[in-house]
C-alpha cells in the first residue's frame, strides 16, 4: 500500500476530525508514527485523549484540549491504558509504554484504529452531523428516516440542496411572501440578513457529508494500510535504505547468482565424473 494511495484517505479523516473540534493533526503524523518516529507520539496520545473525552460541543471540546496541556503527562498516560483496558484493549505492547510519551508511536498509531473502530467514531459523527441538519432544516422530508447512514446521507444532500436553492431565491427576492413557504422559510423571509449566515452553515454540513461519503468509498484502503503498519515493523531510516534500493538491479544480481551456481553445479558434475573414470 503506498502512500500516494491511502494520503488522501488519511487526509479525509484529519479534516473529518477537525470538523469536530479536535487538535489540528496531519497524514504525515500517521507515517512518522508508522516508522515508530518519535516526533508522532505526542500528537498521538493527544489525539486519544481527546477521542476517549469526545463530546460534540465545541466549548467542551476546548475544555479537553486544555486539561491534556496542563495535566502531567504521566497521568494523562495512566489515564488513558486504564480507559482502553477497560473497553478492551489489554495488549501488553501497548499497556508497557513509557509514561513520558517520548516513544512508541507505532503502537499508539494501531491503538488508534483500534479505538476508532470499536467506538464506530465515524458513524457517530455522521449521526451527530444528520441530526443537526433535521434541527436546522425543521423538514418533513428528513423526519424518521429509516435508511442506513450513507442512505441518509444521499438523501440529506438532495434536501440540502434544495433548501439552499430555495434560500438563495428568497435572498435574491425571487420568491414572495405569498408563494407557498415553510414556516421556517417565512421566517427567514422576514429576517433577510440571517440567510447568508445560514446559508454558510448548510454548505458546511454538505462538506462534512462529502467527507464522509468519501471515506466511506475508501476506508478500504486505510484499513489495508493499518494492516501494512501490523507487518512492518521497521524505522523510517531502514524503510529509506530499503526504498533507494534499485529492484531491477538486484533482480539482475540474483540472475547472476542464480547462474553462478548452476556453473558451480555443472563444474562439480564433471569433476566428479572425471573421478569416476579415473577410479
Amino acid at each position: 500500500m503506498s502512500l500516494e494511495e491511502v494520503r488522501p484517505v488519511i487526509n479525509c479523516f484529519c479534516q473529518i476530525l477537525s470538523s469536530y473540534g479536535f487538535s489540528m493533526i496531519t497524514s504525515e503524523m500517521f507515517c512518522l508514527a508508522k516508522y515508530d518516529q518519535s516526533e508522532a507520539t505526542v500528537p498521538l496520545w493527544k489525539l486519544m485523549y481527546e477521542l476517549i473525552h469526545f463530546d460534540s460541543n465545541p466549548s467542551s471540546q476546548e475544555i479537553t484540549k486544555d486539561i491534556f496541556s496542563q495535566t502531567q503527562k504521566d497521568e494523562i498516560v495512566n489515564l488513558i491504558k486504564s480507559d482502553l483496558y477497560k473497553r478492551g484493549y489489554t495488549y501488553d505492547n501497548f499497556l508497557s509504554l513509557d509514561s513520558n510519551m517520548q516513544k512508541g508511536s507505532r503502537q499508539l498509531l494501531v491503538c488508534l484504529g483500534w479505538l476508532i473502530y470499536h467506538t464506530k467514531f465515524i458513524d457517530k459523527c455522521i449521526k451527530l452531523c444528520l441530526n443537526s441538519i433535521s434541527n436546522k432544516n425543521k423538514s418533513d422530508e428528513l423526519q424518521n428516516l429509516k435508511y442506513n447512514l450513507i442512505e441518509q446521507i444521499t438523501q440529506v444532500k438532495r434536501t440540502n440542496l434544495k433548501v439552499r436553492s430555495r434560500l438563495r431565491a428568497i435572498e435574491q427576492k425571487k420568491l414572495q411572501q405569498n408563494d407557498r413557504m415553510s414556516l421556517f422559510e417565512l421566517e427567514l423571509y422576514q429576517y433577510p440578513h440571517l440567510i447568508s449566515q445560514y446559508l454558510n452553515e448548510l454548505e458546511k454540513d454538505d462538506e462534512k457529508l462529502n467527507l464522509f461519503l468519501y471515506w466511506n468509498k475508501h476506508e478500504n484502503i486505510f484499513w489495508k494500510w493499518m494492516e501494512s503498519v501490523l507487518d512492518q515493523p521497521t524505522t523510517i531510516e531502514n524503510h529509506d535504505i530499503l526504498s533507494n534500493i534499485d529492484c531491477q538491479n538486484l533482480e539482475a544480481e540474483k540472475q547472476k547468482f542464480n547462474a553462478a551456481i548452476d556453473t558451480l553445479d555443472s563444474a562439480l558434475v564433471q569433476i566428479q565424473q572425471l573421478w569416476i573414470s579415473n577410479v
